[in-house]
């Protein structure tokens, strides 16, 4: 077996004035490098300034204006209506109603047997004709009133009938207008009342305020055979 001697530098002293140095420039040249190694200048943290918030409030929205009230119309002036008194009237004095009467006519022979013209006398309601001069609606008197003379066709036809006839007369009595106003139904009939009232009938003239005036008036004429 071989031993080995220790060696003569393990023996020898460490000189701290060396590990000193050698320490020193170790440090050094670490900071150095760090320096080197670090950036030039510290990151400076940009802060970002934030815009203000702006609170948005919602306000209720106003009530619309009330319109004013409008003012109560103005009440219509009252009309005063002065209405003219009705205008009296002056009534003639009622005439004397003639009772009917039966005219029985004397005829030439004839093919048929004729028994005559029966009229009567029909009383209408008066009204005053003041201002025109005649009397409307007046009873009429007759004082002469020949029968008709009964048409030959209307015998022999058997024809029958009453014609009502509306007369003016005039202040002397005599007829001065005829017409008819409600027909026989026969012409020929018609025709024979109207000529003999126009032609032969008076009567008396209608008197008012002591004058005579013209009176309008109606009368029928009913033709009748004898069966």
């Amino acid at each position: 077996m071989v031993r080995t001697l220790p060696s003569h530098h393990a023996h020898e002293s460490l000189d701290g004035t060396r590990i000193a140095a050698n320490a020193g420039a170790i440090a050094f040249n670490a900071a150095m490098l760090m320096l080197m190694l670090a950036p030039l200048s510290a990151p400076q943290l940009i802060q970002k300034s934030l815009d203000p918030v702006t609170d948005i409030v919602l306000l209720p929205r106003p009530p619309r204006p009330i319109d004013p009230p409008k003012p109560p119309p103005k009440p219509e002036p009252v009309r005063t209506i002065v209405k003219d008194p009705p205008p009296q009237i002056q009534r003639p004095v009622q005439q004397e109603v003639a009772p009917p009467q039966e005219v029985v006519v004397d005829q030439p022979a004839l093919p048929m047997d004729f028994q005559g013209v029966e009229q009567v006398a029909i009383a209408t309601p008066p009204s005053t004709g003041i201002g025109r001069g005649t009397i409307e609606g007046a009873t009429l008197q007759v004082l002469r009133n020949p029968a008709p003379t009964y048409p030959v066709d209307a015998i022999r036809n058997n024809l029958t009938g009453t014609v009502e006839l509306e007369i003016l007369v005039g202040i002397d009595g005599k007829p001065l207008e005829v017409s008819v106003v409600r027909s026989s139904g026969h012409r020929s009939l018609d025709q024979a009342a109207r000529k003999v009232v126009l032609q032969r009938w008076t009567f008396q003239p209608a008197m008012e305020n002591g004058q005579a005036v013209q009176a309008r008036g109606r009368v029928p004429i009913q033709f009748k055979l004898d069966q």
